[in-house]
């Protein structure tokens, strides 16, 4: 009776002009068959002429089929396209299964982007996966592609990877480079790469990338560098859950080097440098774990072989993190507070560092307490045991303490005459060190050797760390937080070139008095949680001021100003401008000393009398008077600048700004400006970079960027680029040169080809070290 049904139902469409068939499958969705010429044979449905087949999702087009009801199959042939999941497949003959979606098909071509696929079979292995012989992919669009990589047989995992065996890439019809196999991941960041260059640091070099996948949750890369001056590197690195910075929760992430370093002696820095064994390594590893819905497990391991290692091969690192951390913790969380266990290890013992073996800290959130009195509660309590460690010729000597820490905060934040805010704050802070001392200057009677092998000769001075004991300090502090806004339309302000329809201006002033006591000096206690040299102003209040150890004495009043400048803009309200500023007025001015704990650079010798400067170093009543302007009237224009004058008092000029500006759709322009000067603890600086992108035709571009240092007066560092359009690649040759001041010139020259629809395919020449070898970090 089964078989009858669709039979009867194709007989009965047969008179029609376009007849029609519909089939029950196993699933609610129907069979739905159309074509111009329709029969049904031993209950087999025939249809011919332009024939359109639909279930679900898919839909099949193609000049004839035949349906199995029992099996599910269709047998296409003819001008087959079959459109599923955002997915089109082409072919000539194919056997579809509606309800398992199994396809098998011959002379077929498909996308599993960014590539476009043409193989001789291909076959459903699972879902979204496909196996195909004889099968050419290519990102070009052209009649005649720019390249294509040909493949005796591959796997395609529709959205995340293709693995290719037997594989030779062509540039035209030419081959060019012959592999067994090859993972090709459709992430863009991964893929294979030759690499060939030239680098004043290593010489010519030749570097082989290569990314495969390990089980089927992440990929590897591996990495064999050639390099003329330092030798042969090998390098593994890998991902996995997801990726540092994006919104995922969890991610992991591995990497690691070897090289035999044939120039440790080779410094393009102005620098000294201690002596470096020809043994040079990286070992990476960060992870951060879900355990459960409110718990987080997180590690971030980095073992170095020498305190140069990122210098010399990972130099953008080196400039933001030159000791990278070593750290474990468990971190449990909800809306009332956060409980976290750490531990950190002094790894590398090349450099400073503070360990905590461990320390548990809680942090309470603010909270309302007493019910509806108005009042919230802030509650921070650790407790660890920390060690501080200075790198390997220091002359000062560790030292360690058990800290057990509380601190408890009332504020009261209310609103009065409905505009005016006001949050006074009262908090205690109590802190036990197990251990206390200060340190002094002591001669060494006779020769001798340090612990960490130094060679110290008789009536050296060296500092000595004379203990004091336990000891309790007290923290006292209070204050109060004060803002109101006013705000006034401009309707008038009307102006197409400046993007203006209405100015609204929002203007906020405020106050923030500080006033804190304590009972200990800090020279007199263990730094560990210590305030390191800025040229900003530290926090006022607590607890954004976490230096739990550096707490002076103070009373501040923070006096500021916030302007926002706001406009229409396509229905929408848009910010056109900020400006805040803000001064400090110091009743009573901490001073933050700093100690000199470990020698400046390599070969300098302690003299005695342990040094002590002031970490702010802005003297006076008045503070520097701070500004933060951010300004763009459009898209295409944008101005930032964030700066420091002595207007009121004796102080230092700091100016960090920049300028970007599309002035067409073929040209930009970028303007950039780092000024320092008056600072005792940073040199004189004044820095200009500029850039420019010109685009000169549909195919050619050229780019610059070239930084100028005015103190003491040299060109910094030189960029120029050339860029070519071939269709689907695009070309770059650049020029590099970078100056360190000191008369050393590292030179670089850059040739580029990179897949616009796969950035991860090219064959480049990179500036940037960190670029060219398997140690990089963003891996």
């Amino acid at each position: 009776m089964n078989r009858l049904t669709p039979l009867l139902l194709a007989l009965a469409v047969l008179a029609a002009p376009l007849a029609r068939g519909q089939f029950r499958s196993f699933s609610e969705s129907p069979v739905e068959i159309t074509g111009e010429h329709t029969n049904v044979v031993q209950g087999l449905f025939y249809a011919d002429g332009n024939v359109v087949i639909r279930y679900g999702d898919a839909s099949i087009f193609c000049d004839s089929a035949q349906y199995n009801p029992d099996t599910h199959d269709v047998l296409l042939m003819g001008n087959i396209r079959i459109y599923r999941d955002g997915r089109l497949f082409t072919g000539a003959r194919a056997i579809y299964n509606v309800e398992t979606k199994k396809l098998t098909a011959a002379d077929f071509a498909a996308d599993a982007f960014p590539f476009n696929v043409e193989a001789n079979t291909l076959t459903s292995i699972g879902p979204n996966a496909y196996e195909v012989h004889d099968a050419i992919f290519t990102t070009s669009d052209n009649s005649k592609t720019d390249y294509h990589v040909a493949a005796r047989g591959a796997r395609i995992y529709a959205g995340d990877r293709i693995v290719l065996r037997d594989v030779t890439l062509y540039i035209g019809q030419t081959p060019v480079f012959w592999l067994p196999y090859l993972y090709q991941s459709l992430n863009k960041s991964e893929g294979f790469m030759i690499i060939p260059g030239y680098n004043t640091a290593f010489g010519a070099y030749a570097r082989a990338r290569a990314t495969f996948p390990v089980g089927n949750d992440f990929p590897a890369t591996v990495d064999v560098d050639f390099l003329e001056k330092r030798g042969v590197g090998l390098g593994i690195s890998s991902r996995w859950k997801g990726v540092e910075g994006t919104e995922q929760t969890e991610w992991g992430r591995f990497q690691a080097y070897y090289i035999n370093d044939q120039s440790t002696t080779l410094n393009t820095t102005s620098l000294a440098r201690e002596n470096v064994k020809p043994n040079r390594y990286r070992i990476s590893l960060q992870d951060r774990t879900l355990l459960a819905e409110d718990l987080f497990w997180s590690v971030n391991i980095n073992r170095l072989s020498d305190a140069r290692f990122l210098q010399d091969f990972v130099p953008n690192q080196f400039r933001t993190d030159p000791n990278p951390d070593n750290m474990m913790s468990l971190e449990k969380w909800n809306e009332d507070y956060t409980l976290t266990l750490t531990g950190r290890y002094a790894l590398n013992k090349v450099f400073d560092s503070t360990e905590r073996l461990p320390e548990l800290a809680f942090d309470g959130l603010t909270h309302p307490i007493f019910g509806d009195s108005g009042l919230y509660s802030v509650t921070e309590v650790s407790a660890g045991y920390f060690k501080r460690y200075f790198a390997k010729g220091s002359v000062f000597p560790a030292y360690s303490t058990f800290r057990g820490d509380a601190f408890f905060q009332i504020n009261y934040p209310k609103t009065y005459f409905g505009w005016l805010s006001v949050n006074p704050k009262m908090g205690l802070r109590e802190t036990y060190y197990q251990n206390s001392g200060t340190f002094d200057d002591v001669a060494i009677p006779n020769t001798t050797t340090l612990s960490d092998g130094t060679r110290v000769t008789a009536n050296t001075v060296v500092p000595e760390l004379f203990k004091a004991g336990s000891t309790i300090r007290t923290v006292f502090n209070t204050g109060v937080e004060g803002s109101f806004k006013l705000s006034r339309a401009y309707e008038q302000v009307q102006s197409r070139g400046w993007g203006l329809d209405g100015l609204l201006h929002v203007i906020q002033p405020y106050t923030d008095l500080s006033y804190v006591w304590t009972s200990k000096n800090p020279n007199s206690l263990l730094q560990f949680d210590r305030i390191n040299p800025t040229t900003q102003r530290p926090p006022l209040d607590f607890p954004d001021f976490n230096s739990i150890d550096a707490i002076e004495n103070w009373s501040i009043a923070r006096l500021g100003v916030n302007n926002r400048f706001l406009t229409r803009r396509d229905n929408l309200t848009y910010d056109w401008l900020d400006w805040s500023a803000y001064v400090d007025v110091n009743i009573q001015r901490p001073h933050f000393e700093e100690t000199f704990l470990s020698l400046p650079q390599a070969g300098v010798n302690y003299t005695g009398k342990t040094p002590i400067r002031g970490i702010v170093a802005d003297p006076g009543t008045f503070s520097n008077v701070y500004n933060r302007i951010n300004f763009q009237p459009y898209t295409w224009l944008h101005f930032a600048l964030d700066g420091q004058f002595p207007i009121l008092d004796k102080g230092f000029t700091e100016i960090n700004s920049n300028f970007n500006f599309l002035i067409n759709s073929d040209t930009s322009v970028l303007v950039g400006h780092s000024y320092i000067a008056g600072n005792p603890l940073f040199r004189n600086s004044d820095l200009v970079i500029g850039g420019v992108y010109r685009k000169l035709s549909d195919n050619w571009a050229i780019s610059a960027l070239d930084a100028y240092e005015f103190q003491p007066g040299y060109l910094e560092s030189q960029r120029y680029t050339v860029h070519r359009d071939l269709s689907s690649w695009v070309a770059s040759l650049g020029f590099g040169l970078i100056n360190n001041g000191a008369g050393k010139q590292a030179f670089n020259l850059t040739l580029t080809f990179t897949l616009k629809d796969l950035p991860g395919v090219s064959v480049p020449f990179s500036f940037d070290p960190e670029q060219v070898l398997g140690t990089s970090k963003n891996q």
